[in-house]
């Protein structure tokens, strides 16, 4: 995970400066075909400045980046996506595991990224050739690590229509993954997700675990192997569902996972191949005892996604 997020960051500082995708970058309307508001101030990459192109060896990667001159400085923009499969919806704020990406701002010197939240953005693909990419975007990023200004950028109202450099290197049906929830009335999307075909003891079954910097939802199925709706229980056959991040406040931690015996739910399979497995769940969770939270946390709207590893 951590290389795949060095290989694209390494790839968008090369890639800023650089002619991207070979031919005209003129958009639909005349212009560079990449803009975007930043912070309300409207923005666009300067022809030359554009690349938009995969990332080679890493499967479903691209790399869209362009950037604005201001006399002596430059706004730039990049779009580092991974996991993609076609025209969708991909989140920004999301590892390498997950269907999406990271985006970035670079002012003077500065840089904001998206933050491990899951949520901090999407970016729509429209049309996806080996010759062209159409879409729109937008997200909020947070100051880089190395940023001395401090504050969000938040970008809105993205949109790129760009000559693209090639195919994809095609995503293997076991990598990427997606979990989404209605924690509590609060949205949640993973920012990484980790899965696998056994239970806890290391037989039959499957769990997975995901997280953002704040939160997370994790399950367990002893003895499960096939589709089927399978009610909470912390005995007998283990099928748990666990919420929370260790260590946050009593918003984000924790409920579940068995630990009272009063959790009420069920998890639903409607797919599990030895590559990925897909589903369901909706859950009544209670406080963990000596934890920060003190009432049950409901999850509704939940669905899993995930790649088998």
């Amino acid at each position: 995970m951590r290389l795949v997020r060095v290989l694209l960051g390494t790839a968008a500082v090369a890639a800023i400066g650089a002619c991207g995708g070979g031919g005209d970058s003129s958009g639909p309307s005349g212009g560079s075909g990449f803009t975007a508001r930043i912070d309300g101030v409207a923005w666009e990459a300067l022809p030359i400045s554009i690349a938009a192109n995969p990332v080679n060896a890493i499967p479903g990667a691209l790399l869209i980046t362009g950037a604005e001159s201001n006399g002596n400085t430059s706004k730039a923009i990049t779009l580092s996506l991974y996991n993609v499969t076609g025209p969708g919806t991909y989140a920004l704020g999301v590892s390498s595991t997950v269907y999406g990406g990271i985006g970035q701002v670079g002012d003077a010197g500065q840089s904001w990224i998206t933050d491990n939240i899951g949520t901090a953005g999407t970016v729509t693909i429209t049309t996806l050739t080996t010759s062209r990419i159409v879409g729109s975007f937008e997200f909020t990023a947070v100051p880089g690590l190395q940023n001395t200004v401090g504050g969000d950028r938040v970008v809105t109202n993205g949109r790129f229509d760009l000559p693209f450099g090639g195919a994809l290197t095609p995503v293997p049906a076991n990598i990427g993954s997606s979990v989404t929830a209605n924690l509590g009335g609060a949205t949640y999307i993973a920012w990484t997700v980790v899965g696998l075909l056994q239970d806890h003891l290391g037989g039959a079954g499957f769990q997975f675990s995901s997280t953002t910097k704040d939160h997370g939802v994790s399950i367990l199925l002893s003895g499960v192997t096939q589709p089927g709706t399978y009610t909470l229980s912390n005995t007998g056959a283990i099928r748990l569902v666990s919420a929370g991040h260790n260590g946050g406040d009593a918003n984000h931690c924790c409920w579940g996972g068995g630990n009272t015996g009063n959790d009420v739910g069920s998890i639903t399979i409607t797919s599990i191949t030895a590559d990925r497995v897909k589903g369901t769940l909706t859950a009544t969770l209670q406080p963990v005892p000596n934890k920060p939270a003190t009432t049950p946390l409901v999850i509704t709207d939940a669905s899993f996604d995930v790649g088998i590893p």
